[in-house]
This record gives structure tokens, sequence and C-alpha cells, in this order.
């Protein structure tokens, strides 16, 4: 019997509208039902819907959710920042 592999490490990943931001509102109201996902920090004006969510997950599920969303959201890894010369 094969043995079974590691639970996929969790990453963050960067989740924009592509267009509309009130997909984003709508992405973020369906993450109850997945107990994967969590919101880790919403970024938008204070008076109006977030444009931008950073979540946290393993890469499969990530990977779900942006061929679930293509043409309404940008799903991607969050690349840490660095300064450059």
């Amino acid at each position: 019997m094969p043995a079974s592999l590691p639970p996929a490490s969790p990453g963050r990943y960067i989740v924009r509208a592509a267009s509309d931001d009130n997909e984003l509102v709508r992405f973020l109201a369906t993450l109850s039902a997945e107990p994967g996902v969590q919101v880790v920090d919403l970024i938008g004006p204070s008076s109006g819907p977030p444009h931008t969510a950073v979540v946290e997950t393993d890469a499969p599920t990530a990977e779900r959710l942006r061929q679930q969303t293509l043409d309404q959201l940008t799903i991607e890894p969050d690349q840490p920042l660095s300064l450059s010369d």
C-alpha cells in the first residue's frame, strides 16, 4: 500500500476582482463553505467594498478556486515584498 502524502502546507494568496469589486464581495461570502480557506486581510477604501483580499489556504484549493472564478477574480500567490536597487 503506498504511503499517504502529507497534507499540503497553507500559503497566502492575493485575490482581486477582475473588473467588478462586487465579485470579490460575493466570493468572500462563499468562503464560509470552504473550511480550508481563511481570510487574513481585506484591502480597500474605508467606505466601500474591498478590492483585494489576502487568504490563506493550500495550493490545490487555491488552484480549484482560481479555476472556478476565471474571468471574475485573479488568485495568485502572495509574494514577499523586497527592496530593489
